[in-house]
């Protein structure tokens, strides 16, 4: 395992089905129950669901928002932190705008025998997809 420092920030793309965009009229407030089109981030509520050195906060999402086919979560992980091992059934989307780590991906999750997950080394300016139901886990060392 390699040696890492710095704070990894993560933007979750959640994406159940990817849909063309409808075709909207101009408006000062989005359609999704009444929330503002523009809004300031630091002012959103947040969470660390327990887990020390997360922050997690819904940028848009179907609990908070309506919203049925995607959600956008900005997350912060301090290094030695780490998501728990998981699934979701649906894609996700990440984007690592500072710091670096490791994702490990078990495609074969699926499977009877699912085997070892790959490990992929994720650095800042890097992007990566997680397929439906993959089980996954991002580990940040220092």
């Amino acid at each position: 395992m390699r040696r890492m420092s710095g704070v990894l920030v993560l933007i979750f793309y959640i994406l159940s089905l990817l849909l063309p965009l409808p075709t909207t009229t101009a408006s000062s407030c989005c359609s999704i129950k009444g929330l503002p089109l523009v809004r300031n981030i630091s002012e959103l509520p947040q969470d660390n669901y327990g887990r020390g050195g997360l922050s997690h906060i819904t940028l848009a999402g179907s609990a908070m928002h309506g919203l049925k086919e995607v959600e956008v979560w900005l997350q912060t992980f301090s290094p030695g932190s780490r998501t728990p091992i998981h699934r979701h059934s649906c894609e996700e989307i990440f984007v690592v705008l500072k710091g670096s780590g490791t994702l490990y991906l078990a495609s074969s999750s699926h499977e009877k025998y699912p085997g070892k997950p790959q490990e992929y080394f994720v650095f800042a300016n890097s992007t990566f997809h997680i397929p439906v139901n993959d089980v996954h886990q991002v580990n940040l060392s220092t």
